[in-house]
This record gives C-alpha cells, structure tokens and sequence, in this order.
C-alpha cells in the first residue's frame, strides 16, 4: 500500500499535493528529483510559527512550489497548466491505488 498523499485543487484553482507524512514527503521529493530530473532552487524559510517556505522543483517549464503547515502538512504546489497536468500525472501513478 502507498504513503497516504491527497491531490486538490488550492484556492488559485492550481493543483496541489498535501501529505501530513514525513516519509511520504521524502518520496515525492526524492522522485521529483531523482526519476524525474527537477532541481530544488529558493530559500527555506523554517516553521517560525505554523508554516515552512521550502525551495521550489524546477525542470524546463514546470515549476512546483514546496511548503509545510499545520493545516495541510506537506505540500507541493503547481505553478501554471504544464504542471498541473505533471502533477496529476505524477499523483496516478505513484499514489492512485
């Protein structure tokens, strides 16, 4: 069985991936970057109150900003429609059961 991720839309109406799971976190960072090239560029910003900046993914014109808060826990966040349409397929494959 998978690591529990959700896939939704956010309040931009943009896709987002949210977890409340550290190892789940760790999978989706580590295939965004190994399997399917992204790189990580931006500052983290630590949890001061409820909320964590961490460095975005980029790879060619896909962006995917990356955060933590208390409400939704991990998240990943589509910067424009290529990569919502990534997002969605990245959620399928590697979270649908």
């Amino acid at each position: 069985m998978s690591p529990k991720a959700e896939i939704s839309l956010a309040h931009n109406g943009r896709v987002r991936i949210t977890t409340f799971n550290v190892w789940t976190s760790w999978k989706i960072s580590l295939l965004l970057m190994l399997r399917y090239g992204f790189f990580r560029w931006g500052t983290y910003i630590p949890p001061i109150t409820d909320e964590a900046i961490h460095p975005s993914y980029y790879r060619l014109k896909l962006k995917i900003h990356a955060g933590w808060d208390s409400w939704c826990g991990y998240d990943w966040l589509a910067e424009n429609e290529a990569t919502d349409n990534f997002l969605k397929f990245f959620y399928q494959k590697h979270f649908k059961k």
